[in-house]
């Protein structure tokens, strides 16, 4: 966000959180509404498949993040909220977005939780909206297409050619222009197995480490907090502490301190 971030503290949260619960929402709608639009820089990162294996992470391990001092941001455009919605329903609650729907020339990497999504968002769509929730407004294309949608539940759309397959003499289309997918490159065989280089506690202690002093002692407080929940186990608390001390020890230490507990490692 080009304005910036702001945070609540506890206290705050639940000052301005218990006065109105919606605070966020209703500063976003009327700063929309008065012409002071919200506005956001929008980066990439990119990696050659080549270098893939070069790092001591899985770069398709979609709970790590690319450290952007050997992999830069990249500005690529901007986003700009300039226009409340006039009905929630139709154009809030009937939208349907899915990671496969892509401009020609972009395409999709190997991260197993996109590959699924890719494949499950427009059977979710269909099931919570209806078969032709792509003729709603708000899902439509804007420009002119074809397709070889015919009738089905809910269908609104007149069409008065009876082709629904392709190629046909009688209804003659052609591809649009062609944009060849990217050639993978891959050494082996390719399998579905678990990510091997996990690596699951540097990036969460780099993290922890890079803030203030005030930042750590907040952020070790709402832990010792959570885990002084009297319904949790000692295992459970145990279990925790142990993982924060592989990811900084100081920090596991420190918790183990407070909640008068010894790390199971």
């Amino acid at each position: 966000p080009t304005c910036g971030v702001k945070c609540l503290l506890e206290e705050e949260a639940i000052k301005v959180g218990g006065a109105n619960h919606s605070h966020a929402t209703q500063d976003l709608y009327d700063s929309i509404a008065a012409g002071n639009y919200p506005e956001w820089k929008l980066f990439i990162q990119t990696i050659d498949p080549d270098h893939e294996d070069r790092f001591d992470f899985d770069p398709l391990d979609v709970t790590k993040t690319w450290p952007e001092d050997i992999l830069p941001l990249q500005p690529v455009g901007r986003m700009v909220l300039n226009k409340n919605i006039d009905n929630f329903f139709a154009e809030n609650e009937q939208l349907a977005f899915c990671p496969a729907i892509v401009v020609p020339g972009v395409y999709y990497s190997d991260d197993k939780l996109l590959q699924t999504r890719i494949f499950s968002y427009s059977d979710t769509q269909r099931h919570r909206l209806g078969p032709n929730y792509l003729q709603l407004p708000a899902n439509a294309p804007k420009c002119a297409h074809h397709n070889n949608h015919h009738e089905g539940f809910m269908n609104f759309m007149h069409r008065d050619e009876e082709v629904n397959y392709f190629p046909s003499r009688y209804d003659p289309c052609r591809h649009a222009e062609r944009f060849p997918h990217p050639p993978v490159a891959l050494n082996g065989k390719r399998d579905r197995i678990c990510i091997e280089k996990e690596n699951n506690f540097k990036q969460p202690g780099e993290k922890y480490r890079s803030f203030p002093p005030d930042r750590q002692e907040r952020f070790i407080k709402r832990w010792v907090d959570a885990l002084s929940d009297p319904r949790l186990t000692h295992e459970i608390r145990s279990i925790w502490v142990s993982y924060w001390t592989q990811a900084d020890k100081s920090l596991g230490q420190k918790l183990a301190s407070r909640l008068n507990i010894r790390p199971t490692m």
